[in-house]
């Protein structure tokens, strides 16, 4: 039998109410920060709804033939849309939503629901956003689309509205540290935890020795970078080679800490607990004002990267700025 994480039963309680009583709407919009369950936990709801024999809390059986066909990925009343692994844009491209379009005006073949699971929302194109806004206009009898999304404010308003949103926050530390002490094998479970600014999946992600290794180099450079020890053109070369998202995850996290330890002595959170003293010694020789700016240059050249621009000419931007604005205090 499929479980819950266990930060997930108050939402799960909530959705079942809604689905015994008649009340669930046409569209869902699962928001949340990324590493929290909302895509395992749209699964598990997907699944509870086909499923022929669920247990009184609403978890699907397993062994029932919906179940069996959700596990082999070929249930017919279930659609799974992402983006196109051939698409250059990584995005959701227009025709994919134009079949869902027909696929939706088929009757159910078990006759209770057709699913749709659409993840990330916000990955929609433009022509794609538009076209699965006529459907949510003129929703399909029987059907329950679910979106999944990190960054709701970047789907259209009239998608939002048209959506019930249902939150997912970051669980608090006593249910998640607990859950990923039994998970981790590498990592010490609260760095990790603290690394992934609480999110449970994404510590869990983060449990691997070569990634913290890696994690180790770059903060290495970034340090040697506000000193003035090291060429940003050729620090900005290599970390053209990294998962740039997880590298501006890291940055976004290193400058918080630094405005953190400036503001407070003892800041209650920190992305970097393992290396609190080594950016309070640096947080004390910076101007906060310069780390502001930064950082906020920083989160505009995140959406540079996901609009395609040259990665290698952001990053050698981005390390000559940072080492010029460390400089500058």
């Amino acid at each position: 039998m499929m479980t819950l994480l266990p930060w997930q039963n108050t939402i799960w309680s909530r959705l079942q109410q809604m689905r015994d009583s008649g009340r669930l709407p046409h569209a869902l919009l699962f928001s949340g920060p990324q590493g929290v369950g909302k895509e395992l936990f749209a699964q598990l709801f997907a699944k509870s709804l086909l499923c022929q024999e669920p247990d009184s809390s609403g978890l699907p059986c397993g062994h029932c033939q919906p179940c069996h066909l959700l596990a082999s990925g070929v249930h017919p009343d279930f659609t799974n849309i992402a983006p196109d692994v051939e698409s250059k844009s990584g995005e959701i491209l227009v025709d994919t939503i134009r079949g869902l379009a027909f696929s939706t005006t088929l009757t159910s073949t078990a006759g209770s629901h057709r699913i749709v699971l659409l993840r990330p929302a916000e990955r929609m194109s433009n022509s794609a956003a538009n076209a699965f806004l006529k459907t949510l206009e003129e929703p399909p009898l029987g059907t329950l689309m679910i979106l999944i999304s990190d960054r709701p404010s970047r789907l259209l308003p009239t998608i939002r509205s048209r959506c019930q949103l249902i939150g997912f926050a970051t669980p608090p530390a006593e249910q998640a540290l607990p859950w990923l002490e039994a998970q981790v094998n590498h990592g010490d479970p609260a760095m990790l935890l603290a690394l992934a600014g609480g999110a449970p999946l994404r510590a869990l992600e983060l449990d691997d020795s070569a990634l913290l290794e890696q994690r180790d180099s770059l903060l290495t450079a970034f340090i040697a970078l506000a000193e003035g020890r090291t060429d940003p053109v050729k620090v900005a070369a290599d970390w053209a080679k990294q998962d740039l998202n997880m590298l501006f995850e890291w940055w976004s996290g290193w400058l918080i800490d630094l405005l953190q330890l400036q503001a407070v002595e003892q800041p209650v959170t920190l992305f970097n607990k393992d290396r609190r003293e080594t950016f309070k010694q640096l947080a004390e020789r910076l101007d906060s004002g310069e780390l502001q700016r930064n950082l906020q240059r920083l989160y505009r050249a995140r959406q540079d990267v996901e609009a395609n621009l040259n990665s290698q000419l952001l990053l050698e931007s981005l390390t000559i700025d940072w080492m010029g604005r460390a400089a500058n205090r």
